[in-house]
């Protein structure tokens, strides 16, 4: 074989301390080999990084002015493929093929059943062959294993699917010579298949006496081999055309070594009688000096920021060492980049793993579109699963905030000539929420776009794929135009790999008669984007590489960076993605989850034999992201078996912090000691937003009051002071949000108002509610909270006869009946004389203000739900509650040891509890009662409130007798109006600022918890 007229230059220099191991393969063929000789040598590595790497360590080593021709080198899967002289189809045009084998024995399987297992089928075939197994023996033996299994069931359970599937294991080995023979005559192939054929050839090749022996090869930097690959070896040493340098460590290949990554190392020293005293059995990781830092983070996602700072850190201790970051978890590659130093640092860097279309946010979009159409609900066609007429609000809500869609929306707004499309996105999801949509029909989405494409090609009802493959086309052509001008923009790549995804599977299925089913589609479309890599470009041999586990070997550098060093991670879980039984993997020594690890275990004890520095980063337990949250067992064996063998091993083990200020644009070292910030004082909180009361918000202060404060305003000043500021001073308006079902709000607004309505005849009548009214008023009570309910529900597409709302409306029904029926058993209640219902209350207090002449005129408002009229002439202002209260709760003195009045008075002004908030709506409702000019109630009125969920127990009332003991005044109203002034005060004081609360289980369901970062 020739080799390529490559002529040696030195690419890049890069002095280190101790020689890389390609450095010192270079070395050993030069020494080895003349020109001559040098030139017919074929060099196999393990990746093609490796092969650039090897290159340009042979021209580093070639004297200077001097050139060669250098020696054909190749990555170990390029050449195989290369020998065996085959092409390698696409996975997707295999699998149709496969289908159509399986069809042509089997007319009655349907392509979305074979879907779920064809393309582990598929891998299986290509490990069978790769480690060139018996595929007869392998295929009778399941078969075997299965009509066993078949034999032991119960006659009377078998069905004609059982007979299919144990039918589907003796068709397997006619099904693979059938594809096999397929692909042999259009000279394609999958992988595994490429390597067996590989193999055949070599064979015939060394078998024709009439043929020259093939070239020397020189396999380099080696680890876990297929049975193809160490066949195709074996055959070229007993010719004498093979000569193997592997890359390994007697720390984990001496012949006692419990350790996993010299698993297969050892195997093949054994097999071929390698001798161990060359180069590629050196001490490095017992015999040199190494310093490691084992360095636990909170989170996953401060691993990109940490990297960043790590590589900072590297560069200012050794500007011209090698670095490499290696990501274990390739979903990590955004995040790092993100956190990269800026370019007076890392001046250049390389990217080689590529990032994967999966972690793009345009993968984000077609998965949200996708939910949009498997996530409704399609009424009156039972049995079709895919395509919905009915699509769900949130999945709506959450497409058309996609950031691609939105900056599509911002190029539509700079659209002179169509100025109906202006907000059209915004105008939408407005009209989702105004009018409570939460199943939205097709046709009313269309509606709403006003015909534009985009909206007709995100929401047009998909029943196969050919709508979604159409779909797909508009979308991307339309979202091409925003990025037509901007030729940098990443989202251009985006969407030119998503073009080409969707034409292959375009042509893909054009010529299949049966058309793929919605969920089918997007199987085949996620596979498609799991294997599509978006390339980086960048200088190859860059001292600083972003890469992947697999793509360090044969590689050395002087400094390491290891993300995610946890157990599930590194090494990877423990799967079996095969449908074949570990029993059968095992009998035929096919590869099992068992050998994935050892090949982890090499990849990683490897990279660290020459590396000088090595940061392990890894997240600790109990964070999220992190499935077992255990350091990685490479790290123990670290730190309890190398550490002992080699004492000029430094190891380090720390928690560290990211620091708020960016270390990479210092090159500070980021790691802090211990796990972060002092703890706050008492009544301090870290970050704590503070507001003080200015002349401009002491004048919007005194608006309120003036204007009128509810006691439930009252409350929420004293809850938090800085959520009173956001809802009544800055006016902050809530998200709305479509609700599915009533809220708590809506409940009781339909519980108040059907008792109003129910009690309506008797306030205009101005006559007593007596025993007698009361089984008319029942038989009421069902159709007034269905009207209450289809009045709530007015403005909403969902019906209050459906779900939650009928379960919600069965529950009114029952707390007002149980209240109505108990009235006859409380004592004093009946007759009942309803005064009021739904009304208006006020009150006027004048409060001194220091320094100011004129009084404030501070005004009270409430709102009644129903006012009594008692037998003496006295009245009582009824709250109803639909929530659980405590009789106990509001007695605020206390009943084992009473406070003192004056100490209850500070608790009724200061306190901020469930208690003490209704203490003071129902003291305050008593104020306003009293105080009413035109009606005012007699002294000693009273107010209590009706608890529907504490009904047995009556209206409940809160002693109030504290305030005018703990105030000396004993007029109620003075007392009270004397309180209220100090409350007053109190809001109006500039040396109290305006500050979140210190519970911070009151910011758990708090609307503004975003604004104070809570």
């Amino acid at each position: 074989m020739l080799p390529s007229p490559t002529l040696a230059r030195p690419l890049k220099t890069a002095p280190a301390a101790t020689p890389s191991f390609l450095a010192e393969v270079a070395h050993e063929l030069l020494t080895t080999y003349d020109d001559d000789t040098l030139a017919d040598l074929v060099v196999v590595v393990p990746t093609r990084r490796a092969v650039v790497y090897l290159k340009n360590e042979l021209a580093l080593a070639t004297p200077d002015g001097q050139a060669l021709w250098a020696p054909r080198i190749a990555a170990m899967e390029d050449y195989m493929v290369e020998r065996a002289g085959v092409q390698i189809e696409e996975p997707i045009a295999l699998q149709l093929l496969l289908f159509d084998i399986f069809k042509a024995i089997d007319p009655d399987l349907v392509f979305d059943q074979f879907v779920g297992w064809g393309g582990l089928l598929l891998q299986d075939f290509s490990s069978l062959d790769q480690n060139l197994t018996d595929t007869r023996g392998v295929f009778k033996y399941l078969a075997e294993a299965k009509a066993l299994e078949r034999w032991q069931l119960d006659p009377d359970l078998k069905t004609t699917g059982l007979d299919r599937y144990f039918g589907f294991w003796g068709q397997l080995h006619r099904v693979y010579l059938r594809f096999k023979k397929l692909l042999k005559k259009d000279h394609l192939a999958y992988p595994g298949l490429a390597y067996r054929r590989a193999v055949q050839g070599l064979r015939a090749e060394l078998a024709d006496p009439k043929k020259p022996l093939p070239a020397t090869h020189v396999f380099v930097g080696l680890g876990g081999l297929s049975k193809a690959e160490e066949t195709f070896i074996s055959l070229l040493r007993k010719v004498g055309r093979a000569e193997l340098y592997f890359d390994g460590d007697p720390f984990y290949l001496e012949d006692d070594s419990p350790n996993r990554a010299g698993q297969a190392l050892r195997g093949y020293w054994r097999q071929w009688n390698l001798p161990r005293d060359t180069f590629t059995y050196q001490e490095h990781l017992r015999g040199q000096p190494h310093h490691l830092r084992l360095l636990g983070v909170a989170n996953a996602s401060m691993q990109g920021k940490l990297a960043g700072q790590l590589l900072a850190e590297a560069r200012q201790l050794n500007p011209d060492a090698t670095v490499a970051v290696v990501l274990p978890d390739e979903t990590l590659l955004l995040p790092v980049l993100h956190g990269l130093p800026p370019a007076e640092i890392v001046p250049d860097f390389n990217v080689t793993m590529g990032l994967s279309f999966q972690s793009t946010a345009l993968f984000n979009l077609v998965d949200l579109l996708f939910e949009v159409h498997l996530t409704g609900i399609r009424e009156g066609e039972p049995g079709k699963d895919y395509g919905v007429p009915k699509y769900h609000h949130l999945a709506v809500s959450k497409l058309l905030a996609h950031p691609f869609l939105r900056r599509y929306q911002q190029y539509l707004d700079a659209q002179t000539a169509e100025p109906q499309f202006h907000g059209l996105l915004d105008s939408i999801c407005h009209e989702i929420v105004r009018k409570h949509l939460v199943l939205l029909p097709a046709t009313e989405l269309l509606k709403l776009g006003h015909g534009h494409p985009l909206i007709e090609a995100l929401f047009q009802t998909w029943d196969n794929c050919d709508n979604i493959i159409k779909a797909c086309y508009t979308l991307i052509n339309l979202l091409k135009q925003v990025y037509e001008t901007d030729h940098t923009a990443i989202e251009a790549e985006y969407l030119y790999l998503f073009y080409t995804l969707v034409r292959q599977l375009d042509s893909a299925f054009s010529c299949q008669e049966q058309r793929l089913s919605v969920r089918s589609f997007r199987r085949f479309l996620y596979e498609q984007m799991r294997r599509t890599r978006l390339p980086f470009a960048g200088e190859p041999l860059a001292q600083v590489q972003i890469m992947g586990l697999l793509e360090t070997r044969a590689l050395d550098f002087d400094h390491v960076i290891i993300l995610s060093c946890n157990e599930n991670t590194l090494p990877p879980p423990k799967r079996q993605n095969s449908l074949f039984p570990y029993d059968v993997l095992a009998e035929f020594k096919l590869p099992t989850y068992a050998d994935a690890e050892a090949n982890a275990a090499y990849n990683f004890w490897r990279l660290l034999q020459r590396a000088g520095r090595v940061d392990l980063v890894h997240v600790l337990p109990g964070a999220e992201g992190v499935r077992t949250g255990e350091r990685s067992r490479f790290l123990r064996q670290l730190e309890f078996d190398l550490a002992a063998q080699n004492p000029a091993l430094v190891v380090e083990d720390k928690v560290v912090e990211v620091e708020a200020g960016s270390a990479s644009a210092t090159g500070a070292s980021p790691l802090l000691e211990g796990v972060g910030q002092e703890a706050p004082a008492p009544g301090e909180l870290l970050n704590d937003l503070v507001l003080h009361k200015d002349d401009l918000m002491l004048a919007a202060l005194r608006g309120v009051l003036e204007r009128g404060l509810s006691p439930s305003a009252l409350n929420e000043y004293l809850a938090c002071s800085l959520k009173f500021y956001f809802s009544r001073l800055a006016r902050f308006q809530e998200n709305e949000e479509v609700e599915e079902a009533l809220g708590a709000d809506g409940f009781g607004t339909v519980v108040h108002d059907a008792l109003e309505h129910l009690l309506k005849p008797f306030e205009l009548e101005k006559r007593d509610l007596t025993a007698a009214d009361l089984p008319d008023i029942l038989k009421k009570v069902p159709a007034e909270v269905n009207r209450q309910l289809r009045q709530e529900e007015a403005d909403r597409q969902a019906r209050p006869d459906d779900g939650l709302n009928h379960v919600l409306g069965q529950v009114a029904v029952r707390l007002i009946r149980k209240y109505l029926e108990s009235l006859p058993g409380q004592p004093g209640v009946l007759p009942l004389r309803i005064v009021a219902q739904e009304t208006d209350m006020a009150a006027t207090v004048f409060v001194d203000l220091p320094g100011e002449a004129a009084p404030l005129a501070m005004r009270l408002r409430g709102r009644a739900d129903r006012i009594d009229g008692l037998p003496d002439g006295r009245r009582r202002v009824v709250d109803y509650k639909t929530g659980l209260v405590e009789k106990r709760e509001l007695n605020l003195r206390g009943t084992q040891k009473p406070l003192p009045p004056a100490d209850t008075v500070e608790r009724l002004l200061s306190e901020s509890s469930s208690g003490a908030d209704k203490v003071r709506q129902l003291w305050l409702y008593r104020f306003m009662l009293e105080s009413d000019l035109l009606h005012p109630a007699p002294p000693g009125s009273e107010a209590a409130i009706l608890s529907m969920r504490k009904i047995d127990e009556g209206l409940l009332s809160a002693p109030l007798d504290f305030i005018t003991e703990g105030t000396g005044e004993p007029d109620f109203l003075r007392a009270s109006a004397t309180l209220v002034a100090r409350l007053a005060r109190r809001i109006l004081d500039p040396a109290e600022p305006i500050r979140k609360t210190d519970d911070l289980a009151k910011c758990e369901y708090c609307p503004y918890r975003s604004i104070c970062a809570r």
